[in-house]
């Protein structure tokens, strides 16, 4: 007598082989695809945050601050005056924040801070303290921001709030 496998022995060991092996491949794309969904998450943060950061930049500098589209304390939109002189305005539209630079302060005519791949749901400016008085005039700004990706599959919601004192 010969040594060696049967028949019905490899068609289980191939059979044992390929589960193994389909299982391994559905949990290394698995795995892959929570990698891609994590690195645009991290994208998406980012972008927000570069965006609150650069708009909390001018404004700790800026002086004479103009809230609209609101009632004390919360409104949708801020203007000032930079520290170079130039009038710079921040508002949403369109799902987008956008920095209007000039004395328009026409939204639509804004360029977008934010990045096309984030739609913007909620932008508001607290402001307080922007009269002379017991608050020494020294206004305290705070940003809340609500944001999402365009993307379906990326079903996260974003808030980001800081709070900005002119330094003046």
């Amino acid at each position: 007598s010969r040594g060696g496998f049967t028949l019905l022995e490899m068609v289980v060991s191939f059979g044992i082989f390929g589960v193994v092996i389909v299982t391994a491949i559905g949990a290394v794309l698995t795995i892959n695809n929570a990698q891609i969904k994590a690195s645009n998450i991290q994208s998406i943060q980012d972008n927000l945050r570069f965006a609150v950061e650069a708009m909390t930049k001018e404004m700790r500098t800026g002086r004479g601050f103009l809230p609209s589209g609101g009632s004390a304390p919360a409104y949708g939109a801020l203007t000032f005056t930079r520290s170079d002189g130039a009038t710079v305005g921040y508002c949403l539209q369109d799902g987008a924040v956008r920095k209007i630079t000039g004395a328009s302060g026409d939204c639509t005519l804004g360029s977008p801070v934010t990045s096309e791949t984030i739609v913007v749901d909620r932008l508001i400016f607290y402001a307080i303290g922007q009269g002379a008085g017991p608050s020494d005039g020294q206004p305290r700004l705070t940003v809340s921001l609500r944001a999402h990706s365009k993307d379906p599959r990326l079903a996260t919601t974003f808030r980001l709030q800081t709070t900005v004192t002119q330094r003046e």
